[in-house]
């Protein structure tokens, strides 16, 4: 018998064992299938693959092995006109499935490739699934439903990836606008005026968002408001105890509730005051023993104020001609009486022993006003300023700089000349040439003075400067060498120095080979790039994102991973819509914004405002950065076509120019650098 036969006998040999032992094993290992019945209500079970191999129970039935699938979403794949107002979709699926791979990564809803925020809840049947959006959907906008890797009940995963759109159609509006009042009802000393605005929702920070064509009704004697009243056009001046009631109604007929502002006033308090007039003059018409009235101001006396120190202790230029210099070390001015019409007929030797500076007069010098009158009043020595209260000149480094004018201001002319000698820093280079620049304000440029009218002192410590004239003098010496031109568009205007030293930084380029372009304006991306480098924040061009920080923030932008830090970092927030703008232009209060914020500075370090411009409202919500960065002399007001500077313009909401957003990135990288030495 070979071997094929024998394995034949074998299993035949197995099956016939098996048949006539069947009952036998059936009873002592029952399993379902067979034709074996249930032990518990007579029901045969089917063969087959099954659940429960112990023995036929009321359990016994085929196990699943289906994946889950979508059955049907209320709202169905491709639809157009879907309603804004839509507030949730219901998903049906095949059969029950596992509540645990209910997540916000197997189901996701998105606006275009924006993650849009939903809810889930599953119904008790485990099949009906119903997704809440957490916000109004926007019109004329595309989404996705994306469901994968759902499971069912007894683990079967989904297969592929289930995806279903629409189209929402025009907006529908049913929101009243966000009718706010600035500034809000309170107790005021001086009058206010007060803007009414509407608003799309509650970003009520920036005109932005303002709820256009909506109209504003109100009434300023308490009455209830109505379509037929007065409506809102220009600030309302309130001086009085006024009450405000306003309400507004938007193109689509929705009306906003009717808003209560309670406006009171009262002279405030004045200090170490007798009696004051009644509001709304407030004016002081008597002071308590022992003050007087200055200013409006009660203060202990002429004497007591710093303002006027110099005045009492100052020394008076002799009346009487003589050669024998008079020296002065211990007074903190020299007094020119109207009896001298100008003229000094001793020289002075004016030393101040806390500066250092040492002011020289010949016999005779004559003292007159640019238009030739004879100046009276009083010289101080000069005032020690420092280097970021001015602009960087890149040729070289200033060793001294002082601001040399009488002391009620303006500007003086001398003849003869005068000597000014001022002490060097000890970062003075006795190996280096000593080059001296004045300081024009309005132009921002630096005048280079004639050699021959300054000299350094035989021991190297100090350098004397020859001047018909009061000024800001600037001691410096070589830096480094920056004389090659950068931007062939540049070499004139007034930001030159600013351009290029963000150029050096590496924080810019130009807009094509040698040009800035630095009267073009910013873009919101350009800018927000420069905010991210100016703190040293370091983002790779390159980096690949997979979720867009703002639906028109297209993935392959050259801005998207700038855009997306400064999003993370909280210096952007975007708008209501969730739209970014990047290629919108950004206008000059949001660049100061967004700086301030970025270098983190505490604006409360800064008190009441100094500044002249007209247009800047100190309840906007841009004002505490605002108020910081003209505090610190970072931005100026708007420049007219020459390079002059307005000082009761500010223009808040005008494109900022790449030239001035190079001055105020300069400056306050400049004051962060001098705020951590």
């Amino acid at each position: 018998m070979n071997f094929n036969t024998l394995k034949k006998f074998s299993l035949v040999s197995i099956l016939v064992v098996f048949l006539t032992t069947g009952i036998v094993l059936a009873e002592e290992a029952l399993y379902c299938g067979d034709t074996i019945h249930s032990p518990e209500n007579g029901e045969e079970c089917d063969d087959g693959n099954f659940i429960n191999r112990d023995g036929c129970s009321a359990y016994c039935q085929l196990e699943d092995m289906t994946p889950p699938e979508v059955a049907s979403v209320s709202i169905p794949d491709g639809t157009d006109e879907v309603s804004n107002l839509t507030a949730q979709l219901i998903i049906t699926f095949s059969e029950a499935i596992d509540k645990n791979t209910i997540n916000n990564y197997n189901i996701t809803f998105r606006q275009y490739n924006k993650p849009f925020e939903i809810e889930y809840e599953l119904a008790e049947d485990n099949k009906t699934l119903t997704i809440n959006f957490i916000d109004e959907l926007i019109g004329e906008k595309d989404y996705s439903l994306i469901i994968e890797h759902v499971k069912d009940i007894v683990g079967n995963m989904q297969e592929g990836r289930f995806v279903s759109t629409f189209y929402t159609g025009k907006h529908i509006d049913i929101k009243p606008p966000n009718v706010v009042a600035k500034p809000a009802g309170g107790h005021y000393h001086v009058g206010q005026a007060v803007t009414i605005k509407a608003y799309d929702g509650e970003y009520t920070f920036s005109d932005e968002y303002l709820d256009e064509g909506a109209k504003i009704y109100y009434t300023m004697d308490g009455t209830m408001p109505s379509e037929y009243g007065k409506q809102y056009s220009v600030p309302l001046s309130i001086r009085n105890n006024t009450t405000l009631k306003h309400f507004g109604k938007d193109t689509a007929g929705n009306k906003s509730e009717i808003k209560t502002e309670n406006y009171t006033f009262s002279c405030p308090e004045s200090p170490n005051t007798k009696s004051v007039t009644d509001y709304p003059e407030c004016r002081v018409e008597e002071c308590n023993y022992g003050f007087i009235l200055l200013s409006n101001v009660c203060v202990i006396s002429l004497s007591g104020t710093d303002e006027d120190d110099y005045k009492i202790n100052a020394v008076t230029a002799p009346l009487f001609g003589s050669d024998t210099p008079m020296t002065i070390s211990t007074k903190p001015a020299l007094y020119i009486t109207p009896k001298h019409e100008g003229i000094i007929p001793r020289p002075i030797h004016f030393v101040d022993l806390n500066g250092g500076t040492v002011i020289d007069l010949e016999r005779d010098t004559l003292i007159t006003h640019p238009d030739g009158t004879p100046f009276t009043g009083y010289i101080r020595p000069p005032d020690n300023l420092y280097t970021k209260s001015f602009p960087i000149n890149f040729g070289y480094s200033f060793k001294s700089i002082f601001h040399l004018e009488p002391a009620e201001g303006g500007e003086l002319i001398f003849n003869p000349s005068i000597k000014i000698t001022v002490p060097f820093t000890d970062r003075y280079n006795e190996n280096d040439p000593i080059t001296l620049f004045t300081f024009d304000p309005l132009a921002e440029e630096y005048y280079p003075i004639d050699p021959t009218l300054y000299a350094v002192n035989e021991t190297g410590d100090a350098v004397t400067i020859i001047s018909d004239k009061t000024g800001t003098f600037f001691v410096a010496q070589p830096g480094l060498n920056y004389n090659a031109i950068v931007f062939k568009d540049t070499v004139n205007h007034w930001a030159k120095n600013y351009i290029e030293q963000l150029y050096r930084w590496d924080m810019v380029k130009g807009r094509a080979k040698g040009i800035f372009a630095p009267d073009d304006i910013l873009t919101r991306a350009e800018f927000t790039k420069i905010a991210l480098n100016a703190i040293g924040e370091e983002v790779n061009p390159f980096e690949e994102l997979y979720d867009a920080p703002f639906h028109d923030v297209p993935l392959y932008a050259w801005y998207a991973p700038y855009i997306e830090r400064a999003k993370q970092l909280g210096l952007i927030k975007g708008y209501p819509d969730g739209s970014f703008k990047p290629d919108s232009p950004i206008n000059r209060v949001e660049a100061v914004k967004m700086l301030m914020s970025a270098f983190n500075f505490d604006l409360n370090t800064v008190g009441q405002r100094t500044d002249n411009f007209q247009d800047i409202l100190t309840w906007e919500w841009y004002f505490p950065s605002l108020n910081f960065a003209l505090h610190h002399r970072l931005i100026d007001g708007i420049r007219l076509p020459n390079g002059t500077i307005q000082y009761d313009t500010f223009g808040p909401g005008r494109n900022i120019k790449r030239g001035e957003m190079a001055k105020l990135a300069v400056k306050t990288i400049e004051l962060k650098n001098g705020s951590e030495n």
